[in-house]
């Protein structure tokens, strides 16, 4: 299929480029096992039949737009949620969140303020205007950054020479070299986690992905249990690891049972845990729609930048509001328009917690609304159309080209450019569920991409 023969948007093509199936040096079967090799134990999801044979491949204006948009945006998530209050706590209450949700605030607001952006990772669509931000994911803990980093270790050696994008892994140790080199702190890093998920080998390779970018930038750097923590430290004295990566998330400690307390106690002894839990607020889908409703603070260039790739997104709260020039009352509009919107819970964000309009059955939708604006805990979000864009698709001893709609992620670490992540539904060559995009985080049946720009 030649892109004369289909409709993509223009956002995707770059005149004079040749087709990226015909760079391809390895067979089908290759291709499946380079994927097989480098996908082993980093939880990557290719469920197949069919699996990517090439990566997203982007004209450099776009590569880049998307991490443009995705610093300018956070910084105004990330301001919309520091004017809520002076202190943490108080922004916590503000949005409507649990406090014991964030049992690891450091009680350092100037800390937790500095470093709350420090990893962001939005998801993206293109729309008719090109971009468009349905969410962000602000921790250490967000998918993409392994599957990223193997997927474009398997494009570089089947189409060798040809594409490039920036490596997650090694952009994180260099936001953390940036820690050191501004509180004068040893190159040392604990990478906290548990190794209650890790099972075989190929699991353990997944936590040696974590560890070899440090190392071979010349930190010290090691995994330690919450169990090791206290003693791991070098307590009393100087601390023996000064930085931490959280690699876990406090709810899903919580589900296993496992304690906090060790990591409450080297916070006090002076680790300094990255990313703090504030950034968990960024993430909430109401300072998002903070930032869409406008605030007073915002420039006119910032209105116009949140207008363009900001679909209209509002708290389910009871009352009147704005939607493209007209005053209405949100109940009202979100039943009479059930397939303009989509609703999502606030914290989570999840294919669970999200319901798109026009796949949802009318009384249930109604039932959706009316809870959400009694409850004020989710967000209303106006549906973009995704556009789609070709990619070549294998089967092991095949290949096609099929239309697909995936979600972009470009993800940040401290401000920098960290490699962009895709997932897309492939579909089969009867269905249209391809063109229909991935719904949620990870999207279920969704299979995983790179995304990357021309070398």
């Amino acid at each position: 299929m030649s892109r004369t023969e289909i409709t993509v948007h223009p956002w995707f093509l770059e005149e004079g480029r040749p087709e990226p199936a015909a760079l391809r040096t390895v067979s089908p079967a290759e291709v499946g096992a380079l994927l097989r090799q480098e996908a082993a134990g980093l939880d990557v999801s290719l469920p197949g039949p069919w699996q990517p044979a090439q990566p997203f491949v982007l004209p450099r204006r776009s590569y880049d737009e998307l991490f443009d948009i995705a610093r300018t945006l956070l910084a105004l998530v990330r301001r919309a949620v520091m004017a809520l209050d002076g202190s943490w706590p108080g922004r916590i209450e503000a949005l409507g969140a649990d406090p014991f949700d964030y049992p690891l605030l450091s009680g350092q607001d100037n800390t937790e303020t500095e470093f709350c952006s420090m990893m962001a990772r939005p998801d993206m669509v293109i729309g008719a205007d090109g971009p468009q931000l349905l969410g962000f994911q602000v921790s250490g803990t967000f998918d993409g950054p392994k599957a990223t980093q193997a997927l474009t270790a398997v494009w570089q050696r089947t189409h060798p020479g040809a594409f490039c994008g920036n490596d997650p892994l090694l952009t994180r140790v260099r936001a953390f070299e940036d820690v050191c080199a501004s509180r004068r702190l040893p190159r040392a890093v604990a990478v906290v986690g548990s190794f209650g998920d890790l099972h075989d080998e190929a699991d353990i390779r997944s936590l040696d992905r974590d560890l070899e970018p440090f190392r071979r930038r010349g930190f010290t750097a090691d995994f330690l249990e919450p169990g090791q923590l206290p003693d791991a430290l070098g307590r009393p004295g100087r601390l023996r690891y000064p930085l931490g990566l959280r690699s876990f998330s406090p709810s899903e400690w919580d589900e296993r049972g496992l304690s906090l307390r060790p990591v409450h106690d080297a916070q006090r002894a002076g680790l300094l845990l990255l990313p703090p839990q504030s950034s968990g607020l960024l993430a909430n889908g109401k300072a998002l729609a903070l930032v869409s409703e406008g605030r007073p603070w915002m420039t006119r260039a910032e209105r116009m930048l949140a207008d363009r790739h900001l679909p209209w997104t509002r708290i389910t709260l009871p009352g009147r509001t704005d939607w493209h020039g007209e005053d209405c009352e949100l109940d009202v509009l979100l039943r009479s328009h059930r397939e303009r919107f989509v609703l999502k819970k606030a914290i989570g964000m999840t294919g669970g917690d999200i319901l798109v309009g026009r796949h949802t059955d009318p009384t249930d939708w109604q039932h959706a609304v009316a809870r959400a604006l009694a409850d004020g805990d989710s967000i209303v979000q106006e549906y973009v159309d995704p556009a789609t864009c070709p990619v070549e698709l294998t089967d092991g001893t095949t290949t096609r080209t099929a239309l697909v709609a995936p979600v972009l992620s470009p993800m940040l670490f401290g401000d920098r450019p960290g490699g962009c992540w895709a997932r897309f539904l492939t579909g089969d060559e009867t269905s249209d569920d391809a063109s229909r995009g991935v719904i949620g985080v990870r999207g279920a049946g969704a299979s995983e991409n790179a995304v990357l720009t021309w070398a």
